[in-house]
């Protein structure tokens, strides 16, 4: 029985209804405190032998971080050639207000019975016919493909920005 509660309080079960007791004593056990715990995550890729083989994993680490510099030396790149700095912010913040505002809409729309369910077959009908539209056939595809590299030089202004 003792394992069964133990196994139900690390499932989280605890919270469920399955199991009354609060976890008390098993409470420092199950959540480990973070602060001066060093944790090492050895990702292992296997070689031929079935042996990991770290040369791999460095050298993915290192494209990893080398396009992750290339991405913010980018992004330094266009934050300093904006001139409109103040209002880049205030956009960022407003979207970011927006898009909060809109989960929690969408979050109260789909606990009403019906509109979630309705809204859900609406969801997968747009879905279906955006596929059979653009991306069954060969034509219908590079069409989509030219409106997006279309509405990328529109947005980033930029002639060279292509899929």
């Amino acid at each position: 029985m003792a394992a069964l509660q133990q196994r139900s309080i690390l499932s989280g079960a605890a919270h469920s209804g399955f199991c009354t007791r609060r976890p008390t004593a098993l409470s420092g056990a199950v959540r480990p405190r973070l602060s001066g715990i060093r944790r090492v995550v050895q990702v292992q890729a296997r070689g031929g032998k079935g042996q990991s083989t770290t040369e791999e994993v460095d050298q993915a680490a290192e494209q990893y971080l080398d396009k992750a510099n290339e991405y913010w030396d980018n992004v330094k790149a266009k934050w300093d050639q904006t001139d409109e700095k103040p209002a880049v912010v205030a956009i960022g913040v407003g979207t970011f207000v927006t898009i909060w505002a809109l989960s929690g809409l969408v979050d109260r729309i789909d606990k009403l019975p019906v509109i979630g369910g309705l809204l859900e077959l609406v969801g997968l009908l747009v879905t279906g016919w955006f596929i059979y539209r653009y991306l069954v056939f060969g034509p219908d595809r590079e069409e989509l493909k030219g409106n997006l590299n279309g509405f990328l030089k529109r947005v980033t202004g930029d002639s060279s920005t292509k899929l």
